[in-house]
């Protein structure tokens, strides 16, 4: 079974995306409890089960799963990684940006609460290519690690409280369209914010 590289969503418009399986890949913390895409997972079995078969061949063939994503990336204008799931470690994140450097006609988006690995890569020198667009997401009480001043991503909850500050973005809704107008998460610069109603 190939890698399944989603062509889009609602909220993502016509950007393609690869996702791994959420709270298995993902940091520990208590954003579980509030996680659409396990909730997603848990109520569509073959969406959970694409998610779970991308792990399975990352972790028994991860050539065969970095060859499927970057021939998905070269033929995309713009691609995200993990609308669920995220950066499970080091070597990953080190063909993330292998990928994106030989790939820079295709913007890329990746949120990570993986603080520790990003920022680990670039005290050992790694440089983030300018197409990769990483954006750290912040969560109440996870104490955010952020030397190199990425942009952030925050949460307003259904009773209005947030992390966020007064001067965070609002989000627009659709990626798609603010990837075309470079506007939005695409364009944070450092110490950038956006905000994102609770979904």
């Amino acid at each position: 079974m190939p890698v399944t590289i989603s062509k889009g969503n609602s909220k993502m418009g016509s950007i393609s995306s690869v996702s791994l399986p959420p709270i298995a890949t993902c940091r520990v913390c208590d954003c579980y409890t509030k996680c659409y895409a396990r909730r997603l997972a848990r109520f569509r079995p073959s969406m959970r089960k694409s998610y779970e078969n991308n792990l399975e061949i990352l972790e028994n063939d991860p050539e065969l799963y970095w060859r499927e994503v970057e021939a998905a990336i070269m033929l995309a204008r713009y691609f995200r990684f993990h609308v669920a799931g995220d950066i499970p470690n080091p070597t990953y994140f080190r063909r993330m940006l292998e990928v994106a450097k030989r790939n820079k006609h295709c913007d890329i988006l990746c949120f990570t609460k993986r603080y520790d690995i990003v920022n680990a890569a670039i005290n050992h020198g790694a440089t983030i290519p300018g197409n990769l667009h990483l954006i750290f997401s912040a969560w109440p009480g996870l104490e955010m690690d952020n030397p190199y001043e990425f942009p952030t991503a925050h949460v307003r909850f259904r009773d209005g409280t947030t992390t966020a500050s007064e001067y965070a973005k609002e989000c627009g809704g659709n990626c798609t369209n603010c990837a075309k107008t470079a506007e939005g998460c695409w364009s944070l610069k450092s110490g950038q914010e956006v905000v994102f109603n609770e979904h």
